[in-house]
């Protein structure tokens, strides 16, 4: 029997709507896999990570502690990491940054009211003239508050503007419970910071070779452009003992004894932040004798 028109039609939109459908339900390919080959990344080795034995880490007096496997950036140990207290002179840590970020190490800076600040000082004389590189050493090693004005009042736009620079560098680093109200870290009132943002300020000072190698000397002797000499002997007693390669100490009355490390035994770099602390040198001590015995590197 012949088929009429009618039924050919019919079944020719249902063969038609199948493979409309078909099309519409399979998955587009993107084009980016259609026009290109798959790359294989380069090859990067992945640090060890630490893995602990737990140990119990041993009993501190420190309001706040921060520690860090620097090669893999893995949390070692954290008491309170973000809770806001006073630096002390571990404000030198930002202050030195800021100087770095402005000066040249051989650009000349005159030593103008720093002469005349309290607390801890390399003694420095009005009206010497020393290179960016040497108050940056008087800053660092002795932590010499007049060093810390000197680098502030010769910066473009003076005292005021190099601390909204110190804060900007804050804000920059994505930091939330620190702020600066001076270059030395005296008391002052908005002037804090915790224990894990100012790791990321150490951390962050410590990319840098002038930074690290300053941080590192125990004893050195500075001549002026005036011929004038500055002994300067570090505050830092840690320094000198297997593994502790620096960073900076703080004190004051209302902050406590703070103090950041940069360690390594065994090719295993750390970093530990300790504020508001009643014995910073030993309890910074234990902590790294904790940390390379509860810890193995894999």
């Amino acid at each position: 029997m012949p088929v009429s028109r009618s039924v050919h039609l019919r079944i020719g939109l249902v063969i038609l709507s199948f493979f409309v459908g078909f099309v519409i339900s399979t998955p587009t390919v993107p084009r980016p896999y259609l026009s290109k080959p798959t790359v294989k990344a380069a090859y990067t080795r992945t640090p060890p990570i630490p893995k602990s034995s737990l140990i119990i880490p041993p009993e501190i007096t420190a309001q706040a502690v921060f520690i860090v496997d620097l090669n893999s950036q893995i949390v070692l140990l954290a008491k309170q990491p973000n809770l806001r207290l006073r630096p002390a002179s571990l404000t030198k840590i930002m202050t030195a940054i800021v100087s770095m970020d402005q000066y040249e190490p051989g650009a000349l800076l005159r030593v103008q009211n720093g002469s005349l600040s309290v607390g801890a000082k390399a003694e420095l004389i009005k009206g010497d003239i020393l290179t960016a590189q040497s108050a940056l050493y008087a800053l660092l090693v002795p932590s010499g508050n007049d060093a810390a004005v000197t680098l502030a009042e010769n910066f473009p736009g003076g005292y005021k503007s190099f601390i909204d620079h110190m804060n900007a560098k804050v804000f920059q680093l994505g930091l939330t419970n620190t702020h600066f109200a001076n270059v030395s870290g005296v008391e002052s009132l908005n002037h804090f910071t915790s224990a894990y943002d100012i790791s990321i300020i150490a951390q962050h000072a410590l990319a840098r070779p002038m930074f690290k190698n300053i941080v590192s000397t125990r004893k050195i002797t500075l001549k002026s452009e005036k011929g004038n000499s500055y002994p300067l002997v570090t505050t830092n007693l840690l320094l000198g003992k297997p593994g502790i390669l620096g960073v900076k100490t703080g004190w004051t009355n209302d902050a406590g004894e703070c103090l950041v490390t940069y360690a390594d035994r065994y090719t295993h770099p750390v970093l530990i932040s300790l504020l508001g602390s009643k014995d910073r040198f030993g309890e910074t001590e234990k902590l790294l004798d904790w940390i390379y015995t509860n810890y193995i590197w894999e």
